[in-house]
């Protein structure tokens, strides 16, 4: 795969998935991520390279993948993974919480994307692969405001693919449900009867396995595919890899 490919997030989860999928079968990866040690220690392994940076400073973002272009000769693909979780009832949820979830996973795609703009422009076959999440299309209990930033991802995403389709960019967004550090996280601070009710509800919920996905068994290889050729007619889309979970 001739691809130069920025990936958003790269440092853990399904982001490092996606640097390892992709320079796998070829591609040219620059990973940022604002955990320079984590991040650094994906990329060395996977024969690429890592740029600190947090998706929430716009000077920041710009000036990166700006280095990031420098370094990879040009771009073909943005892939945007960063993102937090954010979990409580609805009612609890506070402005500050409210404000950082959305500048992190709704904000963030935002400045990347605009970042990457003039340079992939400059391609032929460019793309951008946003990161929502399951959350975005089916209701999400203790997780409204995490839901909503997926669904302001998602919105944004399919509005772009409209709006740059005549740079010839490409934009789609994918839904994933995926077993990572973060979710893993979130589990532990669950007791004993808690981790019980999710495990019989994934088991509900999750026609294809009753668990959620592995990041580079299930998920990268998707990633992989839409920043590839095979994907030049898709735009728009949202892709769900979630083992059916909202079904």
């Amino acid at each position: 795969m001739d691809k130069k490919v920025i990936v958003v997030g790269g440092a853990s989860g399904v982001g490092a998935a996606c640097v390892r999928s992709l320079a796998k079968e070829g591609a040219a990866v620059v990973s940022l991520d604002r955990s320079e040690e984590q991040g650094l220690g994906v990329a060395e392994q996977a024969g690429q390279r890592f740029l600190t940076c947090d998706v929430t400073d716009r000077d920041q973002v710009f000036s990166v993948i700006d280095e990031a272009a420098d370094l990879l000769g040009g771009v073909d693909s943005l892939v945007h993974a960063a993102g937090i979780l954010l979990q409580g009832p609805a009612e609890d949820v506070n402005d500050e919480d409210w404000a950082r979830v959305m500048d992190i996973n709704a904000r963030g795609p935002m400045l990347t994307n605009q970042a990457a703009l003039p340079h992939l422009k400059k391609g032929d076959r460019s793309s951008i692969a946003n990161f929502a999440s399951s959350s975005a299309l089916t209701a999400y209990p203790n997780g409204a405001a995490y839901a909503a930033s997926k669904g302001a991802v998602t919105a944004w995403t399919r509005t772009i693919a409209v709006e740059w389709a005549r740079y010839g960019i490409r934009a789609n967004v994918i839904h994933p449900s995926a077993r990572t550090a973060m979710l893993e996280d979130h589990l532990a601070k669950m007791n004993d009867e808690e981790l019980a009710a999710y495990k019989e509800l994934l088991l509900q919920k999750v026609p294809l396995g009753g668990e959620f996905g592995d990041p580079d068994r299930d998920i990268a290889p998707v990633i992989t595919f839409l920043v590839s050729d095979g994907a030049r007619f898709m735009t728009g889309q949202n892709i769900a890899v979630n083992g059916g979970y909202y079904i």
